[in-house]
């Protein structure tokens, strides 16, 4: 009877838990044991709608261009022209209600010069330094990306402080024409706020 229980209870546990294994959204995922209750299944499936209609909206092609949204994580792949493309979808999805990471795996067939993304790699390592080394910022919070002199911040600001100190190093580096935010306040990633 006690080896019946722990049969059982293995069988129970087992069932609960999603395998590994690899698949087009990366390690971690398997759709057919999907572990979400059927109201993150729901907010994801939202969220995922949502953002293919602003980049069918955009103009873009969905031939090219694929979007999961799991727990909350918004996966996007495919291909796109231009870095400034790949940038301008991840904020898309940054900027949907739900979404609290977008981990983006598009390809860019960029044809910009070789002077001008040598100048946009100094440009966001002087912003990671001066982020890292303001103790006002949590820099682990943030991603950014400069394209053609523009930088793109993405990330969260646990208040508006933090958001207003990372703002001001990214305008403090030398040859930055703009400034595109995209940084979500922590109390406003809180799911109870998009229903």
């Amino acid at each position: 009877m006690k080896f019946l229980k722990i049969i059982l209870i293995s069988f129970l546990l087992s069932s609960c838990i999603g395998s590994l294994n690899t698949s087009i959204f990366g390690v971690g995922v398997n759709i057919n044991l999907d572990p979400r209750s059927p109201g993150l299944l729901f907010d994801d499936s939202l969220a995922e709608k949502i953002i293919l209609k602003k980049i069918v909206s955009h103009n873009y092609k969905l031939v090219f261009l694929n979007v999961k949204v799991i727990d909350g994580t918004a996966i996007l792949s495919g291909r796109v022209e231009n870095a400034e493309d790949k940038l301008k979808l991840t904020k898309f999805a940054w900027e949907t209600a739900g979404i609290k990471a977008v981990r983006n795996d598009i390809i860019v067939a960029d044809s910009g010069s070789f002077h001008q993304r040598a100048k946009d790699i100094l440009i966001s390592s002087q912003l990671s330094v001066a982020l890292l080394a303001n103790k006002k910022i949590n820099s682990r919070n943030y991603n950014l990306d400069t394209i053609n002199g523009k930088i793109y911040i993405y990330g969260m600001a646990m208040n508006k402080e933090e958001l207003d100190e990372v703002l001001k190093e990214a305008k403090s580096i030398p040859d930055v024409a703009e400034v595109v935010p995209s940084i979500i306040l922590a109390d406003n990633l809180s799911r109870r706020n998009y229903l």
